[in-house]
């Protein structure tokens, strides 16, 4: 039974539970330190707590997506879990930007967040009935070619790291996701095609559930996609035809340090202009932009 205690001001509290106050500032580090990942002996050792007790909570906090492992550093970092408790109309100040943009291009746009390996969907407006509907929940890995957006701007090391996910890709693959990593660096968005493969691949992640990490299947799934299709737009390409297949048009958002936390996203699916493209191209940068503003 809880035992009361008397404070120095005379009012009878309930006895604090040191366990369950362990887990909260585990928690709370996880969450001071969005965009990044901790390993288990930087949480440990911040935090004062033991490393087989703080392995242990963090086992716990993983288990119900409170907190994501990082499957190639081992870091943690906060979960979806968590993003969906918050997510209160006070404690999004994208929405309000989403839903400028959505009703300014009429396309459906959403934003993700990196959670650690994987890339979920938080918020999302408009119906997506022209290709898969890629709302809240929705995960996907992020290995090449997925999440440009994510590590076009990081540091070579991760991008290896990105690269090295799908395996052993073709010289010919290899170059020319470095050409597309540099080309969505200077023009700020990434392209993506719509092909039957985009939808394909799409739709398999979508009805693997909320759940999809960077397993053999969802590698298998991102080695396929890429060796099929052509990743993006490289400069030439998308002036080569009077119209080509846009699926989606996504832009970074970073934190005041730099490092990029989210992304937005509007999804034409559908034949547009070169000249439409880059009109929304800075439609979906400017609501980025003011997303970053308003965090």
């Amino acid at each position: 039974m809880t035992q009361a205690t008397v404070t120095g001001d005379g009012v009878d509290r309930q006895a604090t539970s040191p366990p369950t106050e362990r887990a909260i500032k585990i928690v709370e580090l996880l969450a001071a330190d969005s965009g990044g990942s901790l390993s288990l002996t930087q949480i440990s050792r911040t935090l004062e707590i033991s490393r087989p007790t703080c392995h242990a909570i963090l086992a716990t906090l993983t288990e119900h997506r409170w907190a994501v492992r990082d499957a190639q550093t081992n870091g943690y970092s906060l979960g979806p879990a968590v993003v969906a408790l918050t997510r209160t109309a006070g404690d999004r100040p994208f929405q309000h930007p989403l839903r400028e943009l959505h009703t300014a291009t009429g396309f459906p746009v959403f934003v993700a967040r990196r959670d650690a390996d994987t890339i979920a969907v938080i918020e999302a407006t408009g119906d997506a009935s022209r290709g898969p509907a890629l709302q809240p929940g929705f995960r996907m890995p992020l290995v090449a070619p997925f999440g440009r957006d994510f590590v076009a701007w990081a540091d070579a090391g991760d991008q290896q790291r990105w690269l090295d996910g799908i395996g052993e890709p073709s010289s010919a693959l290899r170059a020319r996701l470095s050409a597309v990593l540099a080309e969505v660096r200077d023009r700020g968005v990434v392209l993506e095609r719509l092909t039957p493969e985009y939808v394909s691949v799409y739709s398999a992640l979508r009805a693997m559930g909320s759940h999809t990490g960077a397993d053999s299947i969802t590698i298998r799934l991102a080695q396929a996609f890429a060796d099929l299709t052509v990743v993006d737009f490289l400069p030439g390409e998308l002036d080569s035809a009077a119209t080509v297949a846009v699926a989606t048009v996504s832009a970074p958002i970073r934190n005041p340090d730099g490092t990029v936390v989210m992304s937005v996203t509007a999804a034409p699916f559908g034949e547009l202009t070169a000249s439409a493209v880059r009109s929304l191209s800075a439609q979906v940068l400017a609501t980025a932009a003011a997303i970053e503003a308003a965090r």
